[in-house]
């Protein structure tokens, strides 16, 4: 999980600071897009953080029981989620003429702006989500 994040990090901060560089290899030893890369990165750590919660209810956490699957996707989904927003709007800060743009070389749609709404709302219901399990549970 970590190990993803940092990787998709490295490529966000990247992303923000040179964006005509994103289709660049990553290394010369690996003929991988930076971006691709990025991308990889993001879904293998959100889907460690789901099993990692299914698994022992926190991630990197090995003394607490298990939480489910519907919590563990919430909780990966706020997070996940926020991380996204955030970084469409540093994008937005340090280049904002991409706003329109498509998000990803994989396809058209969306638009760098739409899916920062959709990132900042579907995390919101998320966590509004967790709230009422929690409330029914009783805790």
């Amino acid at each position: 999980m970590v190990f993803g994040l940092l990787g998709w990090i490295y490529v966000a901060a990247c992303a923000a600071a040179r964006p005509q560089d994103m289709s660049l290899p990553i290394t010369a030893l690996v003929p991988l897009r930076r971006d691709t890369f990025g991308a990889l990165c993001f879904v293998v750590s959100a889907c460690a953080a789901v099993g990692l919660q299914v698994g022992t209810g926190r991630p990197l956490s090995r003394q607490y029981p298990g939480s489910g699957v519907l919590t563990a996707l919430l909780r990966t989904v706020v997070c996940y989620g926020l991380f996204v927003w955030a970084y469409l709007c540093v994008n937005s800060l340090t280049h904002p003429y991409t706003i329109g743009m498509r998000l990803t070389h994989f396809s058209a749609f969306p638009a760098e702006g739409t899916t920062a709404v959709a990132s900042f709302l579907l995390a919101a219901a998320s966590f509004l989500g967790l709230r009422l399990l929690g409330s029914k549970r009783g805790g």
